[in-house]
């Protein structure tokens, strides 16, 4: 019956199969992907719900920065089979979301409060569908939004989860480093890409040099998406999305202490680009749950399962904790 709400009262929105992959045979049946507009910035949404009644609560994702709903499939089915309803939103300028500037494969933000706007908005209007209790995630640059929005107020959740949640950026995030990119942001070069980048074009590096995973398979079906299909090409971070970026992260760990919500945050012990001693320093502050995992690279989700598995376990162990 969801599904037929769903599609009468929204537009269908595509999932991207590289070469046919399958979607998830525990997800397939139970999901469904459409678009939700906020003013004017339409959002690619993919809704499943748990085949197990009643359902056990409602997990929102928020991904990191490039990243699409089709990455977290094989996590979503995870989801669904503890018995949540799983709600993945595209941020805006990724994944088929709208993008933000004529050169659609730069990755932008006017402010970081657009995405919490965005996720607090779709969460609004898919109430209905999302039963209590609500259990907040977010990787990376997501765990930046779902922070924000539990500290702003916009989304109030039973529990939040972040992953490797972006709160202190290696070689960005220095002084000197602040200073010169907001002075060049602000003479007229915010719309404009960093230089020395990689994967300028989108396109994914060869996977001896990524630093994402140490899963061969994972990194391939991940790579296959871009490789594939261009309108999901994602090319580095503008000036604007930097400087906004270290506003966010600033502000979140400013306030760490404001938070109430019951919080796990999962380190990744050899992140190259999340510096796991920022996500050791607001779990300390917040007064969160703080585990890491060593060895694993930033992207947990798409990790070795001797780095996954480590993932879930503590999942569902915080999870338990608070009986949800």
């Amino acid at each position: 019956l969801y599904m037929d709400n769903l599609t009468s009262k929204y537009e269908d929105a595509d999932i991207v199969q590289p070469g046919g992959r399958p979607i998830p045979e525990a997800l397939k049946p139970h999901m469904h992907t459409f678009f939700i507009k906020n003013n004017r910035v339409r959002l690619r949404v993919m809704l499943a719900i748990a085949p197990s009644e009643p359902s056990r609560g409602s997990i929102i994702f928020s991904p990191g920065r490039t990243e699409f709903i089709e990455k977290y499939l094989e996590t979503a089915a995870d989801f669904i089979e503890r018995g949540f309803n799983v709600l993945i939103v595209d941020p805006r300028g990724q994944g088929l979301s709208d993008r933000l500037l004529d050169d659609k494969i730069k990755s932008h933000i006017e402010d970081f409060g657009d995405y919490v706007d965005d996720l607090a908005y779709v969460v609004k209007e898919l109430s209905p569908s999302l039963p209590q209790p609500h259990v907040l995630m977010g990787h990376s640059m997501g765990g930046t939004i779902v922070l924000q929005s539990i500290l702003r107020g916009d989304i109030k959740p039973a529990a939040v989860i972040c992953s490797a949640p972006m709160l202190g950026l290696y070689d960005l995030d220095t002084s000197i480093m602040k200073l010169a990119i907001k002075g060049l942001s602000a003479l007229g070069l915010k719309t404009k890409n960093l230089p020395l980048q990689r994967q300028r074009n989108g396109l994914p590096v060869p996977f001896n040099i990524n630093k994402l995973t140490s899963d061969k398979d994972r990194y391939r079906h991940w790579a296959a998406y871009f490789q594939t299909s261009p309108r999901l090409r994602v090319g580095p971070p503008t000036y604007g999305w930097i400087v906004q970026a270290l506003k966010a992260m600033t502000w979140v760990n400013s306030n760490a202490r404001q938070l109430k919500t019951p919080c796990l945050i999962i380190a990744a012990g050899a992140d190259p680009i999340v510096d796991p001693s920022s996500n050791e320093n607001f779990a300390s502050m917040s007064r969160s749950n703080y585990k890491v995992i060593p060895g694993a690279l930033h992207e947990l989700l798409l990790e070795r399962d001797v780095y996954r598995d480590q993932f879930l376990d503590a999942f569902d162990s915080f999870l338990k904790k608070f009986n949800i």
